[in-house]
């Protein structure tokens, strides 16, 4: 099991966020995202509201392999892997929507992205530069 530190969970829900996806056909796209939550940092289980996807939403539900860093990169420097699964109603919705509010209350989510984070990886430059370091057994 892939478990979040405090400094990624701060990093992932404090700072804009890249989500990578790519379609069936391995078209990438990379959004950038503020609305994060992370819902269990000992399961690697992290929420993104769907404010406006459009090219994401169609990747993540043809190929739901994504791919997230952080903005603050430099400081907090890891890539994040994992399985994205898409919901418009429930529990996930409602979260999403108080992630929203305390955002901006006038956003109003289509829906929640929720990822199993399954890898960590290192970005710091140097000898270590893309060295596993977390992975779901």
């Amino acid at each position: 099991m892939v478990k979040l530190s405090e400094d990624m969970v701060k990093s992932l829900e404090n700072e804009i966020v890249f989500l990578a996806t790519s379609s069936k056909d391995g078209i990438p796209n990379v959004s950038a995202i503020r609305a994060v939550k992370v819902l269990d940092a000992e399961k690697g289980i992290v929420l993104i509201a769907d404010n406006y996807m459009n090219k994401t939403l169609k990747n993540i539900l043809e190929n739901p392999n994504v791919a997230l860093t952080t903005a603050n990169c430099k400081d907090v420097p890891y890539q994040y892997k994992g399985k994205a699964e898409y919901y418009t109603e429930g529990e996930y919705l409602k979260i999403a929507e108080e992630v929203d509010k305390a955002l901006k209350p006038e956003l109003k989510p289509k829906g929640a992205v929720v990822i199993k984070i399954t890898e960590i990886y290192n970005l710091k430059s140097g000898p270590d530069a893309g060295k596993l370091i977390a992975k779901d057994e």
